[in-house]
């Protein structure tokens, strides 16, 4: 089954949040005032509403709490970066964000959520050990990710190289960068790489950027999360475009 979202509360914002549900499961004979919500929004969404027994929605459950409601998400189609290239091969300002191993579903909705106000044509993300896009990242990017492109690769060094054939400047964000972001050339054709939680940027990915770029920190916190380094650096980028324009 498609990622599943499991209780009542969940399922009511899911279908508020107009992602993409393939049906709503309801157990039968389960009534209440949060039934007919979910009834009421599923019927606005024209999102089909299915009765079943409640053994088969503990057969699907994960977590074993899905109250006698669950929404079955649409698996998310991802894009392909060839035809990401190709269709902004053209443009003198062009953005993409490539997450390096980023494993938190919440940071990589929040970060798409951020690419796609600004206008950017694409989030890469890895194949292999990293959030995938599901319910969790879909609520956090609050619908973004019904707009941007998504692309997924085995090997992030080996898409910055191919982006760099594409004429983008590979822009690395790092606590160890010997420039900040006021200085760092973030205009024209970036593609914005940010490493995992913690670990930040690999060796291999850092070695590949062309140069790397930091926030400056005055306070007492070492550095930001990776969502918020993201819109920082992101809204930095749409600050030069409009400088330069």
């Amino acid at each position: 089954m498609d990622d599943l979202i499991e209780g009542r509360n969940a399922v009511i914002e899911a279908l508020r949040a107009r992602l993409p549900i393939v049906r709503v499961l309801v157990a039968q004979n389960l009534s209440g005032d949060a039934i007919s919500e979910i009834e009421r929004l599923a019927r606005e969404t024209a999102t089909p509403v299915v009765r079943v027994q409640r053994r088969e929605l503990d057969r699907h459950s994960v977590r074993g709490a899905h109250q006698g409601v669950a929404a079955e998400l649409r698996a998310f189609t991802y894009a392909k970066l060839a035809e990401v290239v190709s269709a902004h091969r053209t443009d003198a300002m062009s953005l993409i964000v490539v997450l390096d191993h980023v494993t938190d579903p919440q940071n990589l909705g929040a970060i798409s959520r951020s690419a796609e106000v600004a206008g950017a044509c694409a989030l890469v993300v890895s194949e292999r050990r990293s959030a995938a896009v599901g319910a969790a990242a879909f609520k956090a990017s609050a619908g973004a990710l019904a707009h941007l492109p998504v692309v997924r690769t085995v090997n992030i060094a080996r898409t910055l190289e191919e982006l760099k054939e594409a004429e983008y400047w590979i822009a690395g964000a790092s606590e160890r960068a010997d420039q900040l972001l006021w200085d760092a050339p973030l205009e024209g054709r970036i593609a914005l790489v940010l490493g995992a939680e913690g670990a930040g940027l690999s060796r291999l990915v850092s070695e590949t950027c062309d140069f790397l770029v930091g926030i400056p920190v005055r306070g007492r916190t070492e550095s930001l999360n990776v969502a918020n380094a993201a819109s920082v650096l992101i809204y930095e980028w749409i600050r030069r475009q409009e400088a330069g324009a």
